[in-house]
């Protein structure tokens, strides 16, 4: 079996966007460093590595606020489901769910009440799913110390978002990891659709909904490594219904250009460049929130 590399980043999906136009995407993609290569280079494990990148939820919504998606609290999956939540696999969905939807509320200055009641609920399931407590007599120091700071409380959210995936990759929960991947992303994504509104409302959030395409396919990519888990075929079948609706977008061929950007930075040129039509976008939305339901239910 290959050696799975988990890279939370949002390094799939920076990119400079037209608006509604027939111009081409640009991705930006990272060069490794030259510490980062010789760190490769010193590294004694097997080099038949498969890497996914997949943004943590702070990473998507730091761009959603930047394109002017407002809160809206109802959006978020209530707390108080979360003892209707005792199988294994309902466990670990819900914890992504959670874990998104706290992301959410610190972007969105929410408040240090909310982050503690995220932070005792997750904690609570965390137990129940045997990830290693993350949440403890430290964090809540910090809370004290950042107090009603709210930017400082996304940082903390984001900070613990990826101390429990770096957990659960060094204790072999891939299977656990794959089903809160899931529902952290299916999460985010029926907050992202909720930010669009109706077909063409915000062209640019919708834009960036077009290109979740790609984290779905890094996400498709890891998750299958573990499909011979019950929990985790549930989570395998709703990312390949999510898949096939993406198979419905607008989209136009060209050639790939690769060009240097700034620093260690190349751009990629062209590639396909799809659009969602009306159908797709309102089908895409339908099962966004058909599937949501079933995981928060």
């Amino acid at each position: 079996m290959n050696k799975l590399i988990l890279i939370i980043s949002s390094v799939l999906l920076i990119g400079a966007f037209s608006c509604k136009n027939e111009s081409e995407e640009k991705k930006k993609v990272d060069i490794p460093t030259e510490n980062q290569e010789e760190k490769n280079d010193d590294d004694k494990e097997p080099k038949n590595e498969v890497v996914y990148s997949i943004p943590s939820p702070s990473e998507q919504y730091d761009l959603l606020r930047a394109l002017g998606g407002e809160v809206d609290p109802t959006t978020a999956n209530s707390l108080s489901n979360m003892s209707e939540y005792t199988s294994r696999e309902k466990l670990a969905m819900n914890f992504g769910v959670y874990l998104s939807d706290a992301s959410y509320m610190m972007r969105y200055d929410q408040g240090k009440k909310v982050f503690l009641d995220y932070v005792s609920t997750l904690d609570e399931m965390g137990q129940e799913l045997d990830i290693t407590k993350v949440y403890g007599e430290d964090l809540l120091k910090k809370v004290e110390e950042i107090g009603a700071d709210s930017e400082k409380l996304f940082d903390l959210t984001s900070d613990n978002y990826l101390t429990i995936y770096d957990q659960m990759i060094a204790n072999d929960k891939g299977a656990e990891l794959s089903m809160i991947l899931a529902g952290s992303w299916i999460e985010t994504m029926h907050i992202l659709f909720n930010a669009s509104g109706e077909y063409e409302e915000n062209f640019e959030i919708q834009e960036y909904i077009v290109d979740q395409r790609y984290v779905m396919e890094n996400l498709m990519g890891f998750v299958s490594d573990y499909s011979d888990d019950d929990g985790v075929k549930q989570v395998e079948s709703y990312l390949i219904k999510i898949g096939k609706a993406y198979d419905n977008l607008d989209c136009k061929e060209s050639s790939l250009e690769v060009n240097k950007g700034e620093g260690e930075m190349i751009i990629l040129d062209g590639g396909d460049s799809c659009i969602f039509t009306e159908d797709s976008y309102k089908n895409l939305k339908s099962l966004i929130n058909q599937i949501r339901g079933e995981i928060i239910s």
